[in-house]
């Protein structure tokens, strides 16, 4: 019952991001203004990823202590979250930022083509991380 309810209110809060957030961002915050809230806002974001997957993580070790022997699968979500979540504040997040002021001052085709690339990455990650959690979910509902 709490792992459904740490992994859906992670899930709130993604969709609240993606609707309402992220659009709004770029409606009323000028490039540079919404380039310094998502630099600010992102590594929080995944930071708090990091804490579900964690979570996720804990309560699956604990489900296994008391004998529960589909818990392994909580277990290697919540560290696969955890993992994902962490290459995307550490590794990706700081290539896209650096390809971002390249663009700025230098906005060639090569420059945009790398941004999208490394931004779909971004978002891919978050995107898996979020059907992992949701397939943990029902997984750990049903008790498969």
């Amino acid at each position: 019952m709490i792992m459904e309810f740490v992994i859906f209110a992670w899930i709130g809060a993604i969709i609240m991001f993606t609707v309402t957030v992220s659009p709004t961002v770029f409606e009323v915050l000028d490039a540079q203004d919404a380039g310094r809230f998502l630099r600010a806002y992102f590594p929080r974001l995944f930071r708090i990823e990091m804490g579900v997957g964690g979570v996720v993580f804990a309560l699956g070790l604990y489900a296994l202590v008391i004998s529960e022997p589909s818990a392994w699968l909580g277990m290697l979500i919540g560290a696969v979250v955890s993992v994902l979540a962490g290459i995307n504040l550490f590794r990706v997040m700081p290539a896209v930022n650096t390809v971002a002021d390249a663009m700025a001052d230098s906005p060639s085709p090569e420059t945009k083509k790398r941004f999208g690339l490394l931004h779909g990455l971004s978002v891919g990650l978050f995107g898996v991380n979020a059907l992992m959690l949701i397939a943990c979910a029902v997984l750990v509902e049903f008790s498969i």
